[in-house]
C-alpha cells in the first residue's frame, strides 16, 4: 500500500525587521536623525540616487515600517517642562474597561505617552505640564475622572537624561 505525498509549499514568515536589508536599515537611521531629510540627502547618506532613495522610502512607508513623521518639540519653550510619570490602576481589567480608559486618555493633550502594563498597575502615563498647579488641575479634573480609575501614583522627573525614539 502506497501513500501519496502531497507537496505543500513552505510558507516563509518574515517579520518587518527581518525583511529589511542594509540599505533599508541605513535609510531608517537617516530619517530617525532627520525626518525632513530630502531624497538627495538620504540617497547621499546611503549611496543611492535621489530617485532610488525615494522609491525605497515609499516602499518602507507602504509596508508599514515607516508609520509617520513628527516634529520633536522643545517643551520648555511651550511652557510644559515638567515631566510626570503616572501609574494608573483601574477598578477592573475587563476589555470594556480598558477600551473606555484608552478612549478617554487619547483625548487628553497633556499625556505624551500611555502604555498598557503587565504587573502591579495597569497603565503608565508620561505627562508634560507647566507647573505643580497645572499638574494638580490635571490630576483632579481629568486623570482621576477617567473611566474606571481607582488609583493614581505620580513620580516627577528631576531632569531628562535621554529622551529619544529607539531605532535599529
Amino acid at each position: 500500500m502506497s501513500t501519496k505525498r502531497v507537496n505543500t509549499p513552505i510558507i516563509e514568515h518574515e517579520t518587518r525587521a527581518t525583511a529589511l536589508d542594509e540599505i533599508d536599515t541605513a535609510i531608517i537611521r537617516v530619517l530617525q536623525r532627520k525626518g525632513r531629510a530630502t531624497n538627495d540627502e538620504v540617497g547621499d547618506a546611503v549611496g543611492l540616487s535621489s530617485s532610488a532613495a525615494s522609491r525605497r522610502i515609499h516602499a518602507l512607508e507602504s509596508r508599514g515600517v515607516i508609520t509617520g513623521y513628527q516634529a520633536l518639540i522643545e517643551n520648555k519653550i511651550l511652557g510644559a517642562d515638567i515631566t510626570v510619570f503616572v501609574r494608573v490602576t483601574l477598578e477592573r481589567q475587563a476589555a470594556a474597561a480598558l477600551q473606555n480608559f484608552e478612549s478617554a486618555i487619547r483625548r487628553c493633550n497633556s499625556v505624551a505617552s500611555c502604555h498598557l502594563m503587565a504587573g502591579e498597575y495597569d497603565y503608565m502615563l508620561q505627562v508634560k505640564v507647566a507647573s505643580m498647579a497645572d499638574y494638580e488641575r490635571l490630576h483632579q479634573q481629568e486623570l482621576s475622572r477617567f473611566p474606571g480609575v481607582s488609583r493614581l501614583e505620580s513620580n516627577f522627573a528631576v531632569r531628562d537624561v535621554i529622551e529619544r525614539e529607539i531605532g535599529i
